[in-house]
């Protein structure tokens, strides 16, 4: 079995230097990340990542237009890529917002590990 590539994406580099280490302590998996939107959209071509974890709250091309350009793409895995968004607004309308734009997952900052490592394993259970 090939390994997972995971793409994580925040503009605070804390966050995604704590999730890239939570993914290689606990998963058999690469990581790559990225500290904007844009950078995201850039690196999703030369990444080509199995999940993407994504804010939502960033400056410029926050997590909800992301993934609207995300499943917009031609890539043959467009529509399917699971996205993950990590935000700090846990209303549900955040949640709705999210899974309309076309996130698969909500998860709530603080990020659990727990949390982060069993949403992840979702996704590779169903590849």
């Amino acid at each position: 079995m090939k390994k997972c590539k995971i793409l994580i994406v925040d503009d605070i580099p804390t966050n995604v230097t704590l999730i890239s280490t939570i993914i290689k302590k606990k998963l058999d998996a690469y990581s790559d990340t990225a500290l904007s939107g844009e950078e995201a959209l850039k690196k999703i071509e030369s990444f080509n990542p199995d999940i993407i974890i994504l804010d939502l709250m960033m400056p410029g091309v926050d997590g909800l237009a992301a993934t609207r350009i995300i499943r917009s793409m031609s890539r043959e895995d467009a529509k399917t890529i699971p996205i993950i968004a990590m935000t700090a607004n846990a209303f549900s309308e955040d949640r709705l917002r999210a899974v309309e734009a076309g996130m698969n997952e909500h998860l709530s900052k603080p990020l659990e590990s727990t949390v982060i490592i069993k949403t992840i394993a979702k996704y590779l259970k169903e590849e």
